[in-house]
């Protein structure tokens, strides 16, 4: 086994390691995949050992499987303005038995992800904002629920601008609601809306 076939073996597998545990299309992911599936398909087939074969057609499947899962879910994603989603966010977090836990994030395509935690059920909601800026919507609840001086805002505000995305998790607090940071599962990479005075 030449080189060649030691660096798409080892790119392979880790491409696929990664491809398997963070799901979820991203350029970058997708790039490597492309590229050592059709190595790995080329060296299989042709010169290389044959069982490069077997990983390539594994990790283009499940890219492919992501891409078309990731396709399906931005078609049937709701669009809205900002305002009604905030409205509800809000009055949901601020009824006595509304969400006890909500996690937000903008992800790298726009979409703001709505992970809601109530007594008895857990729901992943998403949508795509129409006209208005998906950062500023993150950031305006935090503010109203956690407070404009949270430590998480201010930390989630500065990790973005250095090129982080971040998790936002609110937790009721007794009567209030504390925001935690966590990191992103998929991509790091954040959001630049265009046209946003401050995000843009």
């Amino acid at each position: 086994m030449g080189v060649l076939d030691i660096v798409v073996t080892v790119g392979l597998i880790a491409v696929l390691l990664r491809a398997l545990v963070r799901r979820g299309p991203t350029p970058g992911p997708l790039l490597l995949a492309v590229v050592f599936g059709g190595l790995g398909l080329w060296r299989g087939f042709g010169p290389g050992p044959g069982w490069l074969l077997w990983p390539a057609v594994v990790l283009l499947t499940v890219t492919a499987v992501d891409v078309v899962i990731a396709a399906r879910l931005f078609a049937r994603m709701p669009r809205t303005e900002s305002g009604p989603v905030k409205a509800e966010l809000l009055a949901d977090c601020r009824s006595d038995d509304g969400r006890q836990q909500l996690t937000l994030a903008v992800a790298p395509g726009g979409a703001v992800m709505m992970d809601g935690v109530w007594r008895d059920t857990a729901r992943r909601d998403a949508v795509m904002l129409t006209g208005d800026c998906p950062v500023c919507l993150v950031e305006e609840v935090t503010a109203e629920l956690a407070g404009p001086d949270s430590k998480a805002l201010a930390a989630y505000r500065r990790d973005r601008d250095a090129g982080t995305n971040r998790l936002i998790v609110l937790r009721r607090r007794g009567d209030g609601w504390a925001a935690d940071l966590e990191p992103v599962r998929a991509s790091p990479r954040p959001f630049r809306p265009v046209g946003c005075p401050v995000h843009g």
